[in-house]
């Protein structure tokens, strides 16, 4: 009986640091940051990983297009950046997991 508490205290303490990490990383979510881009470098937006937009650079040759041209490359960039962003989420929980033990807590 003793063998089991030990081992699933030993699991407790795992799944733990475990989640210590994950909030770790998490915490440095905003200090990456991503760009995406439409009309060459007409617009260029910047997003963390927290999907926050934390800049928006729009070149003033974009305003001598027409306002449904402009909305499209501004719609364009951002969900570029958007994406961008959830890709480099996907993969830093990948290597999170991967330090983890592969999420092998030993069930």
């Amino acid at each position: 009986m003793d063998n089991n508490n030990i081992d699933l205290k030993a699991m407790m303490n795992t799944l733990l640091q475990n989640a210590q990490k994950i909030q770790e990383n998490m915490r440095h979510q905003s200090d990456k940051i991503v760009t995406g881009q439409a009309g060459g470098d007409l617009v260029i937006v910047d997003v963390n990983l927290k999907m926050q937009i934390t800049r928006l650079a729009l070149a003033p040759t974009l305003f001598e297009e027409k306002p449904e041209v402009i909305s499209e490359l501004i719609m364009g960039a951002v969900n570029q950046a958007l994406q961008n962003a959830g890709q480099m989420v996907k993969q830093e929980m990948m290597e999170a997991t991967k330090q983890m033990g592969g999420g092998n807590f030993g069930f």
